[in-house]
């Protein structure tokens, strides 16, 4: 009996999970490099079936009846799919699905009179209500993706998309931060996806909130931009250091005060790298959740705005040298402290 099967059947008698769960953790997946074939040859075939059936449909008669038709019957095929457990037809699905909402906005897009706000706002509608239909968690981070890639792009303002960007770090944070309480409940597994989906997002907007000056968002964004890194900076602070205090709670007095303290600290000196501090808090968030893998892309998102902090144009090589390094310090100083006070409790 393999480590995973004894670790099921010790569950199932404890009662922490019932035996259909238990058949389920039970059963082997396929090995990753299987699992990338199979998705390759999935989306290839749903390629093939999806041009064979809209090609000949759309030539014989090219008007929206018809596109509203094939768009809701591909839709159907793949929520019945979906039902089908093997990875093939579970990887056709997603493919298939996306074919019929993207022809489904194309004829919003084409009815409205070629008003693409209006094609956005349809595209995150439909995303967002197959989210009640039986979707893998793969369609799942696909439809929350495109929904919220349609609404950011209706965001005009460079001080409200940074306002955006830090609610989706505090939602992060805050599922994160629950999992434990969240983890049972029967929608577990969208609330999954929707949490990746939202973690991802406010770490690439908040590394784009630490490069508007580097970026020309003139055509996209107002000129507030000086705001607007007022604005990242200050919520990621105040991000950083609320999760220090959450985390902490447990913690002796002093403890509790050294870490806040060393947070304020690197607010302070780490506030022109807004996205170093929410990277940071969302790792913090993370590691608490028990995701190595979030855990360590939040990692990379640090190293990429430490990057960015350290060969802008903003501040002399001196100064920002010298941040780093007290930042370093400061760093350095709370690990010995803390090792103090925890040799004390020992």
């Amino acid at each position: 009996m393999s480590n995973h099967t004894a670790l099921s059947t010790q569950l199932q008698h404890t009662g922490i999970i019932d035996a259909a769960k238990a058949q389920q953790l039970q059963t082997a997946a396929s090995p990753w490099w299987l699992q990338i074939l199979l998705g390759i040859a999935a989306w290839i075939a749903s390629v093939l079936i999806i041009g064979s059936f809209l090609g000949p449909l759309l030539a014989l008669a090219d008007n929206n009846p018809v596109r509203t038709v094939a768009a809701v019957a591909l839709l159907a095929a793949a929520i019945w799919l979906t039902t089908r457990k093997q990875e093939f037809l579970q990887q056709m699905a997603v493919a298939i699905a996306l074919a019929g909402q993207g022809l489904l906005v194309y004829v919003i897009y084409d009815v409205s009179g070629s008003n693409d706000e209006t094609a956005r706002y349809a595209c995150a509608v439909i995303a967002i209500l197959l989210l009640l239909s039986p979707l893998n968690q793969l369609h799942q981070r696909a439809s929350l993706s495109i929904a919220l890639l349609c609404l950011l792009s209706l965001v005009s303002s460079a001080p409200l998309l940074a306002v955006v960007s830090s609610l989706l770090a505090i939602v992060a944070a805050l599922l994160w931060c629950s999992r434990l309480k969240w983890a049972g409940f029967a929608q577990a597994a969208t609330i999954k996806s929707l949490l990746e989906v939202i973690t991802l997002a406010a770490l690439a907007l908040t590394l784009f909130g630490q490069c508007l000056l580097w970026l020309d968002t003139g055509y996209w964004l107002d000129n507030r931009l000086d705001m607007a890194r007022a604005l990242y900076s200050a919520l990621g602070s105040v991000l950083l250091i609320s999760t220090v205090f959450w985390l902490s709670r447990l913690a002796t007095v002093p403890s509790r005060l050294a870490l806040l303290t060393i947070a304020v600290v690197l607010c302070i000196l780490l506030y022109p790298a807004s996205g170093l501090l929410v990277s940071t808090a969302l790792m913090l968030a993370c590691f608490y959740g028990c995701s190595r893998n979030w855990y360590a892309l939040c990692l990379l998102s640090m190293l990429l705005a430490i990057s960015q902090f350290y060969y802008s144009l903003e501040l002399n090589l001196l100064h920002k040298s010298g941040i780093l390094a007290l930042s370093g310090v400061t760093l350095l100083a709370a690990w010995l402290l803390l090792q103090r006070y925890q040799r004390r409790l020992v």
